[in-house]
Protein backbone atom coordinates (compact mmCIF):
# COMPACT_ATOMS: atom_id res chain seq x y z
CA UNK A 1 0.00 0.00 0.00
CA UNK A 2 2.81 2.51 0.52
CA UNK A 3 3.58 2.19 -3.19
CA UNK A 4 -0.08 2.78 -4.06
CA UNK A 5 -0.32 5.85 -1.85
CA UNK A 6 2.85 7.22 -3.43
CA UNK A 7 1.16 7.32 -6.85
CA UNK A 8 -0.10 10.83 -6.17
CA UNK A 9 3.50 11.96 -5.59
CA UNK A 10 4.87 10.50 -8.84
CA UNK A 11 4.38 13.25 -11.45
CA UNK A 12 6.52 11.51 -14.09
CA UNK A 13 5.16 7.98 -13.80
CA UNK A 14 3.68 6.69 -17.08
CA UNK A 15 3.94 2.88 -16.93
CA UNK A 16 3.05 0.77 -13.89
CA UNK A 17 2.93 -3.04 -13.85
CA UNK A 18 1.76 -4.45 -10.50
CA UNK A 19 0.72 -7.89 -11.75
CA UNK A 20 0.37 -10.42 -8.94
CA UNK A 21 -1.74 -13.60 -8.59
CA UNK A 22 -1.56 -13.42 -4.79
CA UNK A 23 -2.64 -9.88 -3.98
CA UNK A 24 -6.15 -9.40 -2.51
CA UNK A 25 -7.71 -6.10 -1.41
CA UNK A 26 -10.81 -5.53 0.70
CA UNK A 27 -13.04 -2.44 0.69
CA UNK A 28 -10.82 0.16 2.36
CA UNK A 29 -7.56 -0.52 0.49
CA UNK A 30 -9.53 -0.76 -2.77
CA UNK A 31 -10.87 2.76 -2.20
CA UNK A 32 -7.39 4.04 -1.38
CA UNK A 33 -6.08 2.52 -4.61
CA UNK A 34 -8.81 4.12 -6.71
CA UNK A 35 -8.32 7.54 -5.08
CA UNK A 36 -4.56 7.40 -5.68
CA UNK A 37 -4.93 6.34 -9.32
CA UNK A 38 -7.55 9.01 -9.99
CA UNK A 39 -5.22 11.72 -8.72
CA UNK A 40 -2.31 10.64 -10.89
CA UNK A 41 -2.55 12.55 -14.17
CA UNK A 42 0.50 11.13 -15.98
CA UNK A 43 -0.05 7.38 -15.83
CA UNK A 44 -0.79 5.87 -19.26
CA UNK A 45 -0.38 2.11 -18.79
CA UNK A 46 -1.56 0.18 -15.74
CA UNK A 47 -1.54 -3.57 -15.14
CA UNK A 48 -3.28 -5.13 -12.14
CA UNK A 49 -3.31 -8.63 -13.60
CA UNK A 50 -4.24 -11.37 -11.16
CA UNK A 51 -5.46 -9.05 -8.39
CA UNK A 52 -8.49 -9.95 -6.27
CA UNK A 53 -10.91 -7.30 -5.01
CA UNK A 54 -13.39 -8.22 -2.27
CA UNK A 55 -16.18 -5.68 -1.88
CA UNK A 56 -18.87 -6.06 0.79
CA UNK A 57 -21.95 -3.85 0.49
CA UNK A 58 -25.54 -3.62 1.68
CA UNK A 59 -26.80 -2.82 -1.84
CA UNK A 60 -24.75 -2.28 -5.01
CA UNK A 61 -25.93 1.29 -5.52
CA UNK A 62 -24.80 2.15 -1.96
CA UNK A 63 -21.27 0.80 -2.34
CA UNK A 64 -18.62 3.45 -1.64
CA UNK A 65 -15.96 1.29 -3.28
CA UNK A 66 -17.89 0.90 -6.53
CA UNK A 67 -18.67 4.64 -6.56
CA UNK A 68 -14.97 5.44 -6.18
CA UNK A 69 -14.14 2.94 -8.93
CA UNK A 70 -16.63 4.67 -11.25
CA UNK A 71 -15.04 8.00 -10.40
CA UNK A 72 -11.62 6.57 -11.26
CA UNK A 73 -12.80 5.42 -14.68
CA UNK A 74 -14.37 8.80 -15.37
CA UNK A 75 -11.25 10.86 -14.58
CA UNK A 76 -8.31 8.53 -15.19
CA UNK A 77 -5.55 9.41 -17.66
CA UNK A 78 -4.73 5.71 -18.21
CA UNK A 79 -4.99 4.66 -21.85
CA UNK A 80 -4.13 0.98 -21.44
CA UNK A 81 -5.57 -1.09 -18.57
CA UNK A 82 -4.98 -4.78 -17.98
CA UNK A 83 -7.09 -6.76 -15.50
CA UNK A 84 -6.38 -10.17 -17.00
CA UNK A 85 -7.21 -13.02 -14.59
CA UNK A 86 -8.28 -10.53 -11.93
CA UNK A 87 -11.29 -11.25 -9.69
CA UNK A 88 -14.00 -8.97 -8.34
CA UNK A 89 -15.98 -10.58 -5.52
CA UNK A 90 -19.15 -8.75 -4.48
CA UNK A 91 -20.88 -9.69 -1.23
CA UNK A 92 -24.35 -8.10 -1.39
CA UNK A 93 -26.52 -8.41 1.73
CA UNK A 94 -29.70 -6.57 0.69
CA UNK A 95 -31.77 -5.91 -2.43
CA UNK A 96 -32.58 -8.11 -5.45
CA UNK A 97 -28.99 -9.29 -5.88
CA UNK A 98 -29.03 -10.77 -2.38
CA UNK A 99 -32.11 -12.83 -3.22
CA UNK A 100 -31.07 -14.34 -6.53
CA UNK A 101 -32.15 -17.90 -7.21
CA UNK A 102 -30.05 -20.50 -8.99
CA UNK A 103 -31.80 -19.83 -12.31
CA UNK A 104 -31.86 -16.04 -12.08
CA UNK A 105 -29.63 -14.00 -14.38
CA UNK A 106 -27.11 -12.42 -12.02
CA UNK A 107 -25.53 -10.40 -14.84
CA UNK A 108 -28.81 -8.82 -15.92
CA UNK A 109 -29.71 -7.95 -12.33
CA UNK A 110 -26.26 -6.48 -11.75
CA UNK A 111 -26.62 -4.34 -14.89
CA UNK A 112 -29.92 -2.97 -13.56
CA UNK A 113 -28.35 -2.22 -10.18
CA UNK A 114 -25.09 -0.73 -11.48
CA UNK A 115 -25.34 1.11 -14.84
CA UNK A 116 -22.21 1.09 -17.06
CA UNK A 117 -19.62 3.61 -15.82
CA UNK A 118 -18.36 6.36 -18.12
CA UNK A 119 -14.75 6.04 -19.21
CA UNK A 120 -13.58 8.35 -22.02
CA UNK A 121 -9.80 7.76 -21.70
CA UNK A 122 -9.08 4.02 -21.90
CA UNK A 123 -8.22 2.87 -25.43
CA UNK A 124 -6.79 -0.62 -24.77
CA UNK A 125 -8.66 -2.84 -22.30
CA UNK A 126 -7.51 -6.38 -21.48
CA UNK A 127 -9.98 -8.52 -19.54
CA UNK A 128 -8.89 -12.05 -20.50
CA UNK A 129 -9.89 -14.37 -17.66
CA UNK A 130 -11.43 -11.52 -15.63
CA UNK A 131 -14.38 -12.65 -13.49
CA UNK A 132 -17.06 -11.05 -11.33
CA UNK A 133 -18.83 -13.06 -8.64
CA UNK A 134 -21.90 -12.04 -6.63
CA UNK A 135 -22.29 -13.79 -3.27
CA UNK A 136 -19.87 -16.52 -4.37
CA UNK A 137 -21.81 -17.05 -7.59
CA UNK A 138 -19.91 -16.53 -10.84
CA UNK A 139 -21.86 -13.81 -12.66
CA UNK A 140 -19.73 -12.16 -15.35
CA UNK A 141 -16.85 -13.13 -17.64
CA UNK A 142 -16.02 -13.12 -21.33
CA UNK A 143 -18.96 -11.97 -23.51
CA UNK A 144 -21.14 -11.22 -20.47
CA UNK A 145 -18.88 -8.29 -19.56
CA UNK A 146 -19.53 -6.31 -22.74
CA UNK A 147 -22.74 -4.46 -21.69
CA UNK A 148 -20.87 -3.04 -18.68
CA UNK A 149 -18.30 -1.47 -21.02
CA UNK A 150 -20.72 0.65 -23.05
CA UNK A 151 -19.36 3.80 -21.38
CA UNK A 152 -15.81 3.12 -22.65
CA UNK A 153 -16.28 5.43 -25.62
CA UNK A 154 -12.66 5.46 -26.85
CA UNK A 155 -12.00 1.72 -26.94
CA UNK A 156 -9.91 0.56 -29.88
CA UNK A 157 -8.72 -2.81 -28.58
CA UNK A 158 -10.61 -5.21 -26.29
CA UNK A 159 -9.68 -8.64 -24.95
CA UNK A 160 -12.59 -10.74 -23.62
CA UNK A 161 -10.88 -14.11 -23.90
CA UNK A 162 -11.90 -16.84 -21.49
CA UNK A 163 -9.50 -18.69 -19.24
CA UNK A 164 -7.78 -21.46 -21.20
CA UNK A 165 -7.46 -23.59 -18.07
CA UNK A 166 -11.25 -24.09 -17.96
CA UNK A 167 -11.22 -25.90 -21.30
CA UNK A 168 -11.85 -29.52 -20.45
CA UNK A 169 -12.51 -28.65 -16.82
CA UNK A 170 -15.60 -29.47 -14.79
CA UNK A 171 -18.93 -28.39 -16.24
CA UNK A 172 -19.40 -25.96 -13.37
CA UNK A 173 -16.28 -24.00 -14.34
CA UNK A 174 -17.16 -23.67 -18.05
CA UNK A 175 -19.12 -20.86 -19.68
CA UNK A 176 -21.23 -22.30 -22.48
CA UNK A 177 -22.11 -19.39 -24.77
CA UNK A 178 -25.60 -20.11 -26.11
CA UNK A 179 -27.69 -18.53 -28.88
CA UNK A 180 -28.98 -15.74 -26.65
CA UNK A 181 -25.57 -14.75 -25.25
CA UNK A 182 -23.94 -14.76 -28.69
CA UNK A 183 -26.68 -12.67 -30.29
CA UNK A 184 -26.71 -10.19 -27.40
CA UNK A 185 -22.93 -9.89 -27.55
CA UNK A 186 -22.77 -8.99 -31.24
CA UNK A 187 -25.85 -6.78 -30.91
CA UNK A 188 -24.15 -4.81 -28.15
CA UNK A 189 -20.92 -4.71 -30.15
CA UNK A 190 -22.73 -3.19 -33.15
CA UNK A 191 -24.70 -0.72 -31.03
CA UNK A 192 -21.96 0.65 -28.76
CA UNK A 193 -18.53 -0.30 -30.14
CA UNK A 194 -18.50 0.63 -33.81
CA UNK A 195 -15.07 2.28 -33.48
CA UNK A 196 -13.52 -0.87 -31.97
CA UNK A 197 -10.67 -2.08 -34.18
CA UNK A 198 -9.35 -5.19 -32.40
CA UNK A 199 -11.21 -7.94 -30.51
CA UNK A 200 -9.92 -11.10 -28.83
CA UNK A 201 -12.32 -13.94 -28.06
CA UNK A 202 -9.83 -16.74 -27.43
CA UNK A 203 -11.09 -20.04 -25.96
CA UNK A 204 -14.76 -19.24 -26.29
CA UNK A 205 -16.96 -22.35 -26.14
CA UNK A 206 -20.16 -21.73 -28.13
CA UNK A 207 -23.09 -24.17 -28.03
CA UNK A 208 -26.05 -23.33 -30.29
CA UNK A 209 -29.52 -24.88 -30.52
CA UNK A 210 -30.72 -22.89 -33.56
CA UNK A 211 -27.45 -22.26 -35.35
CA UNK A 212 -28.93 -21.16 -38.70
CA UNK A 213 -31.06 -18.43 -37.12
CA UNK A 214 -28.26 -17.32 -34.80
CA UNK A 215 -25.78 -17.00 -37.68
CA UNK A 216 -28.28 -14.91 -39.64
CA UNK A 217 -28.81 -12.61 -36.67
CA UNK A 218 -25.13 -12.03 -35.89
CA UNK A 219 -24.44 -11.47 -39.61
CA UNK A 220 -26.70 -8.39 -39.44
CA UNK A 221 -24.76 -7.07 -36.45
CA UNK A 222 -21.33 -7.78 -37.97
CA UNK A 223 -22.10 -5.54 -40.94
CA UNK A 224 -22.26 -2.58 -38.54
CA UNK A 225 -18.93 -3.34 -36.83
CA UNK A 226 -15.61 -1.78 -37.82
CA UNK A 227 -13.36 -4.60 -36.59
CA UNK A 228 -10.19 -5.11 -38.60
CA UNK A 229 -8.44 -7.57 -36.24
CA UNK A 230 -10.09 -10.63 -34.69
CA UNK A 231 -8.27 -13.27 -32.64
CA UNK A 232 -10.27 -16.44 -31.92
CA UNK A 233 -7.63 -18.95 -30.83
CA UNK A 234 -8.98 -22.26 -29.53
CA UNK A 235 -12.55 -21.40 -30.52
CA UNK A 236 -15.11 -24.21 -30.15
CA UNK A 237 -18.54 -23.93 -31.82
CA UNK A 238 -21.05 -26.77 -31.56
CA UNK A 239 -24.54 -27.26 -32.99
CA UNK A 240 -26.15 -29.08 -30.07
CA UNK A 241 -29.28 -30.00 -32.07
CA UNK A 242 -27.36 -31.64 -34.92
CA UNK A 243 -24.47 -32.68 -32.66
CA UNK A 244 -21.82 -31.43 -35.08
CA UNK A 245 -18.90 -29.05 -34.89
CA UNK A 246 -19.44 -25.85 -36.84
CA UNK A 247 -16.41 -23.64 -36.24
CA UNK A 248 -16.13 -23.27 -40.03
CA UNK A 249 -19.67 -21.85 -40.26
CA UNK A 250 -18.90 -19.23 -37.61
CA UNK A 251 -15.62 -18.33 -39.35
CA UNK A 252 -17.39 -18.00 -42.70
CA UNK A 253 -19.99 -15.68 -41.15
CA UNK A 254 -17.15 -13.52 -39.82
CA UNK A 255 -15.30 -13.51 -43.16
CA UNK A 256 -18.41 -12.61 -45.15
CA UNK A 257 -19.89 -9.85 -43.01
CA UNK A 258 -17.03 -8.03 -41.24
CA UNK A 259 -16.47 -5.40 -43.89
CA UNK A 260 -13.11 -4.09 -42.58
CA UNK A 261 -11.48 -7.36 -41.53
CA UNK A 262 -7.80 -7.65 -42.53
CA UNK A 263 -6.42 -10.03 -39.86
CA UNK A 264 -7.96 -13.23 -38.51
CA UNK A 265 -6.20 -15.47 -35.99
CA UNK A 266 -7.51 -19.05 -35.74
CA UNK A 267 -4.62 -20.75 -33.93
CA UNK A 268 -5.64 -24.13 -32.57
CA UNK A 269 -9.13 -24.15 -34.08
CA UNK A 270 -10.04 -27.68 -35.18
CA UNK A 271 -10.98 -27.81 -38.87
CA UNK A 272 -11.39 -30.92 -40.99
CA UNK A 273 -10.19 -30.83 -44.58
CA UNK A 274 -13.77 -30.46 -45.80
CA UNK A 275 -14.47 -27.61 -43.38
CA UNK A 276 -11.21 -25.88 -44.31
CA UNK A 277 -12.14 -26.18 -47.98
CA UNK A 278 -15.43 -24.38 -47.32
CA UNK A 279 -13.54 -21.61 -45.49
CA UNK A 280 -11.16 -21.26 -48.46
CA UNK A 281 -14.08 -20.99 -50.89
CA UNK A 282 -15.63 -18.34 -48.65
CA UNK A 283 -12.41 -16.31 -48.76
CA UNK A 284 -12.32 -16.65 -52.53
CA UNK A 285 -15.97 -15.85 -53.29
CA UNK A 286 -17.46 -13.90 -50.38
CA UNK A 287 -14.73 -12.06 -48.48
CA UNK A 288 -15.45 -8.34 -49.19
CA UNK A 289 -11.88 -7.06 -48.79
CA UNK A 290 -8.82 -7.19 -51.00
CA UNK A 291 -6.13 -8.35 -48.56
CA UNK A 292 -6.39 -10.68 -45.57
CA UNK A 293 -3.92 -12.38 -43.25
CA UNK A 294 -4.89 -15.59 -41.45
CA UNK A 295 -2.89 -17.15 -38.63
CA UNK A 296 -3.43 -20.92 -38.72
CA UNK A 297 -0.90 -22.23 -36.21
CA UNK A 298 -1.71 -25.67 -34.74
CA UNK A 299 -4.31 -26.37 -37.42
CA UNK A 300 -3.63 -29.70 -39.17
CA UNK A 301 -1.37 -29.22 -42.18
CA UNK A 302 -3.81 -31.05 -44.48
CA UNK A 303 -6.58 -28.67 -43.48
CA UNK A 304 -4.35 -25.65 -44.13
CA UNK A 305 -3.46 -27.02 -47.57
CA UNK A 306 -7.15 -27.61 -48.32
CA UNK A 307 -7.96 -24.01 -47.38
CA UNK A 308 -5.19 -22.66 -49.61
CA UNK A 309 -6.15 -24.87 -52.56
CA UNK A 310 -9.80 -23.80 -52.40
CA UNK A 311 -8.91 -20.11 -52.05
CA UNK A 312 -6.56 -20.18 -55.06
CA UNK A 313 -8.88 -22.20 -57.30
CA UNK A 314 -9.84 -20.16 -60.36
CA UNK A 315 -6.84 -17.84 -60.14
CA UNK A 316 -8.68 -14.94 -58.49
CA UNK A 317 -6.80 -15.18 -55.19
CA UNK A 318 -3.12 -15.47 -54.33
CA UNK A 319 -1.99 -17.08 -51.06
CA UNK A 320 1.55 -16.67 -49.71
CA UNK A 321 2.93 -18.46 -46.64
CA UNK A 322 4.60 -16.08 -44.20
CA UNK A 323 5.79 -16.48 -40.64
CA UNK A 324 7.30 -19.96 -40.93
CA UNK A 325 6.20 -22.20 -38.04
CA UNK A 326 3.55 -19.68 -37.01
CA UNK A 327 1.74 -20.61 -40.26
CA UNK A 328 0.51 -17.25 -41.44
CA UNK A 329 -1.28 -16.97 -44.76
CA UNK A 330 -1.23 -13.70 -46.68
CA UNK A 331 -4.21 -13.68 -49.04
CA UNK A 332 -4.63 -11.18 -51.86
CA UNK A 333 -7.54 -10.82 -54.27
CA UNK A 334 -6.25 -10.51 -57.86
CA UNK A 335 -7.42 -8.39 -60.74
CA UNK A 336 -7.54 -9.73 -64.24
CA UNK A 337 -3.94 -9.94 -65.39
CA UNK A 338 -2.71 -11.24 -62.01
CA UNK A 339 -2.20 -7.98 -60.09
CA UNK A 340 -3.63 -7.33 -56.68
CA UNK A 341 -6.63 -5.08 -56.41
CA UNK A 342 -6.09 -1.52 -55.29
CA UNK A 343 -7.55 -0.74 -51.90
Amino acid sequence: MPLVLALTEAPCLQLLDLSSPRLALDDHPSRLLCHALARNTTLKLLSLEGWTFRIEVSEVLESDSLAVFSELLRYTSVRELSLCNARLHLAVHEGPLARLGRRDDAGAELLRAAPPPACPAIVFLRLAGFQVTVNDRLALRGPLLLPFLAGFTSLSELDLSLDKSTIGGSSGSLLFIDDKILQQFFGCLAAHFRSLQSLRINFWRVTLEDSDRTMRQIAKHLKLCGLSFLRANGLIVTDSAKRVQMEHVFVQTILTHLQCLTWLCLDGVELTETQATSVGKCVRDRYPGTALEISAKDIHVRSVKALVTAAEEGGRTEVVYTGGSSCRLKITKLQKGGRGKKK
